[in-house]
């Protein structure tokens, strides 16, 4: 079964977002550590949609489907902002020492690390990210 909400690209909206995991996490009984990582990738592909997306200080669109089946997360990711595929954006070199490198950056690897399957398109004016994270199974 398929949840599915929409937002604006408002800072403010990332109460909802929240609820809307955190509802989704309960429906599916999501063990805590999912539940954690799963609001972390919303997380960060919220704000970084809403504070990089719409550099004109525009307000866009952004949709949000979250599935659970058998056994993984399949979370889909859509906004109207500028074009970014974040599964092929360069990633911070962290080998640098921390005062070499720019400040922030550290989301991507994040992000990156928490998904097992990534897929990017541009469709439309519109950002489409489809991300699997696999549930490990107890036992």
């Amino acid at each position: 079964m398929k949840s599915w909400l929409g937002l604006r690209s408002d800072g403010a909206e990332l109460e909802r977002l929240i609820g809307f995991a955190e509802e989704f996490a309960n429906r599916h009984d999501l063990p805590e550590g999912e539940r954690a990582r799963l609001l972390i990738i919303l997380e960060e592909l919220f704000t970084n949609a809403v504070n990089y997306g719409y550099p004109d200080g525009g307000v866009g669109r952004i949709d949000v489907a979250l599935a659970a089946k058998e056994g993984r997360i399949e979370i889909n990711f859509c906004d109207d902002g500028k074009p970014f595929d974040p599964l092929s954006h360069p990633l911070p070199d962290l080998d640098r020492p921390p005062a070499d490198r720019p400040i922030g950056g550290l989301g991507l690897p994040l992000l990156r690390s928490l998904v097992d399957e990534g897929r990017y398109r541009r469709d439309r004016g519109r950002n489409h990210l489809a991300l699997t994270r696999n549930i490990p199974q107890p036992g």
